[in-house]
């Protein structure tokens, strides 16, 4: 008896009219060049290169950049928020300034285009904000998910998706984690929902569309 999975190759059918959307997370200089940002990692542009080309392939009329937008005021927040605030309060605008949370120099050129949608305080782009609400009025059926970080606000906004019942792809080269086994954390939790999520490179997605 063969009790291996069928994977359903519903990946094979997705093209660029498809109803696909292209979320580009949190590539924002808060995270990757603000110099008084103590979470800002440059290594982490390594991956701009990667998402430009995924644009020009799907089009600026198909993408969506996130912006995590944490409170003025850590006092403002409560319960676990509350919390999380009061240790990271060097990373709200009254320590850093608006223009921290400005997508990065890199890609704001991309933005003219495409949607740029905030969110309040959580990890998923689900939560907090009017990204769910952007999408659905794009008939939005397939997310395919670049930006950082894997295995913190990607990670969180794919298993918000595929509960919500989207198809998922994670192009994972596109992706990057300030973390040493972010990546490789955050495939493992990926690779347990082959029946909804595609797990791919930028090479390939690219290709798969051509």
């Amino acid at each position: 008896m063969n009790n291996t999975l069928k994977i359903p190759e519903w990946h094979a059918e997705v093209k660029i009219d498809s109803k696909i959307t292209l979320v580009v997370v949190d590539m924002q200089k808060l995270f990757l060049t603000d110099k008084t940002s103590p979470w800002a990692d440059k290594k982490l542009l390594s991956i701009v290169p990667n998402i430009k080309k995924l644009i020009k392939t799907i089009g600026t009329q198909n993408v969506i950049f996130t912006r995590f937008t944490p409170p003025k005021n850590w006092q403002d927040e409560s319960n676990s928020w509350k919390t999380y605030y009061e240790m990271n309060q060097k990373i709200t605008p009254n320590f850093l300034g608006e223009k921290a949370l400005d997508i990065t120099d890199d890609l704001i050129s991309y933005t003219a285009n495409s949607v740029v949608t905030s969110r309040k305080k959580s990890a998923s782009i689900f939560i907090a904000g009017d990204f769910h609400s952007k999408i659905k009025k794009k008939s939005t059926k397939i997310l395919i998910f670049t930006g950082i970080e894997t295995d913190y606000c990607v990670l969180s906004s794919v298993l918000d998706a595929i509960h919500l019942g989207y198809y998922v792809i994670v192009v994972m080269d596109a992706c990057a984690s300030s973390k040493k086994q972010g990546q490789k954390h955050a495939k493992g939790i990926f690779d347990r929902f082959p029946e909804q999520l595609w797990v791919t490179s930028t090479n390939d997605m690219i290709n798969h569309f051509k």
